[in-house]
């Protein structure tokens, strides 16, 4: 039974940053209020959203009187308030490998997977520039090469247990396996994201269609009803 919280995160279901929020808050075992906003769903605009988070973006969380907007930062508290023995990395050492990993894919993995994203998901394909979106999966082809090399010693990204730098990296290298584009040979990637597939708030919250449209957003928050 989901413990009773008064968490509450705004954001689709189809954003790779609410994603990392919804499958921690899962990982958990709390009880979450979601709000449906962002993208066609709207509400960001709104005078209540734009003082939880200026800027206007999704994910934002409130649990209680604290309000985070940053998916890092949301995951890393969940994970330090509810995730003591579910999420939290175990010992100083694994919270700084599990940190630096976080770090790492938000400043050079999301960057390289949301330019293909757009270049394809996002593009209809009589408009797709073939060359372009051959050289941005040839960088994210190397950088990922980096995490599978680093994937090739251990089980998770921070040691042997499941934690919180096993977040993001989860969520764009699902979303990299199903671009159609080229991809080197990533077998410890390969590996690590089957055993997540095992898990069942990986499978409800990361494992959705990479929508295109409006409508495929809607549908995909439809599958939850």
């Amino acid at each position: 039974m989901a413990e009773t919280t008064n968490v509450e995160i705004w954001g689709r279901r189809n954003s790779v940053n609410v994603q990392k929020a919804l499958w921690a808050a899962a990982e958990t075992g709390i009880e979450v209020k979601r709000h449906v906003v962002g993208g066609s769903f709207g509400g960001t605009a709104d005078k209540a959203f734009r003082k939880m988070n200026p800027a206007g973006l999704v994910p934002v969380m409130k649990d209680g009187t604290l309000v985070l907007f940053e998916s890092n930062a949301i995951v890393r508290h969940l994970a330090r308030r509810y995730g003591r023995t579910t999420l939290r990395p175990a010992g100083l050492r694994a919270q700084a490998l599990a940190d630096m990993w976080m770090d790492w894919t938000a400043t050079m993995l999301q960057p390289a997977a949301g330019a293909i994203f757009m270049a394809t998901v996002r593009t209809e394909p009589e408009l797709r520039d073939v060359r372009r979106i051959g050289e941005l999966a040839t960088a994210a082809g190397e950088a990922f090469s980096l995490a599978d090399t680093a994937l090739g010693r251990k089980a998770f990204v921070a040691g042997r247990r499941f934690s919180t730098g096993d977040v993001p990296l989860g969520c764009i290298y699902w979303r990299y396996q199903n671009f159609d584009i080229q991809r080197p040979k990533l077998a410890n990637l390969d590996r690590w994201i089957e055993s997540l597939k095992e898990r069942p708030a990986f499978r409800q919250w990361v494992m959705v269609p990479l929508g295109r449209t409006p409508a495929d957003w809607t549908a995909n928050e439809k599958a939850l009803a």
